[in-house]
């Protein structure tokens, strides 16, 4: 019988990168010890690894797959889709890729295996939930959020149970209650899955674009701070709150980053 004093705790990491656009989180993804391989759902996502050594496969919606629709209210509204729009897959076909690398042990050669990022991803899920109800290019609503959410949350308790290293980007949203004028931040996710995801991650990690005139720096905060995002948590120890992951030489990018500081933690 396994005993938990026996266990290596950083035997398998799962890091959920999260920050505003431009704070790095991408880049991180090139210093990751060992072989890597990214599943790319945001469009900007190869602009920031191109060149480094990291197999990918690119999901983004085709042009024909885009809804440029915008929705009538007003009753008798017309219809402005047009008649040839064609059905978004992009989710259903890679969750169905996913499901074949996954029973290929295609996975099995890597170290770690990225997502960038989480909002995208759930955009694509939001296109599919919606084209399936017959309202896609329409408003959202509160069932959808739901199902998005619950499709998520099944999905990443799937993923992260994989026997490699996980790596996620993902998005903040910033909002202020108009009675309380209390600020809040939290994670770009639906429904439960902005609850039950992180529950999933070893590490969840704000990251922070701290460039001055002078140089480009990044920094990732590994604890909560007394306002801010909350679910901010380190499975490493000897953390400082706040981490310097500035890549100072591209060329060596193991030797910097969030991959030196998973190396220090080995």
């Amino acid at each position: 019988m396994p005993n938990a004093k026996d266990a290596n705790a950083n035997a398998y990491l799962n890091i959920l990168l999260v920050g505003p656009t431009g704070s790095g989180k991408t880049t991180q993804i090139r210093t990751l010890p060992g072989k890597k391989f990214a599943y790319l759902f945001d469009p900007n996502a190869l602009a920031s690894l191109r060149g480094a050594d990291i197999d990918y496969e690119e999901w983004l919606p085709d042009s024909l797959e885009l809804d440029t629709t915008i929705k009538g209210f007003n009753k008798g509204a017309k219809s402005d889709r047009p008649p040839s729009a064609k059905e978004p897959r992009i989710y259903v076909d890679w969750v169905t890729d996913l499901a074949a690398k996954a029973q290929e042990q295609f996975f099995k050669p890597y170290d770690w295996v990225c997502f960038d990022s989480l909002t995208f991803l759930q955009k694509a899920c939001f296109d599919r939930q919606m084209y399936l109800n017959n309202r896609f290019g329409g408003v959202e609503e509160l069932a959808d959020y739901r199902v998005v959410g619950s499709k998520l949350s099944d999905l990443f308790r799937s993923i992260t149970s994989e026997q490699t290293n996980i790596f996620c980007t993902g998005h903040l949203q910033t909002f202020q209650d108009e009675k309380t004028k209390i600020i809040t931040t939290q994670l770009n996710l639906s429904g439960q899955a902005r609850s039950v995801i992180p529950l999933m991650f070893s590490d969840i990690w704000l990251a922070k674009n701290s460039s001055t005139e002078e140089a480009l720096k990044y920094q990732i905060q590994t604890r909560p701070a007394a306002r801010g995002l909350d679910t901010i948590r380190s499975s490493m120890s000897g953390l400082e709150m706040f981490e310097d992951v500035t890549i100072e030489d591209i060329s060596k990018p193991e030797t910097y980053g969030i991959g030196n500081i998973v190396k220090r933690n080995q």
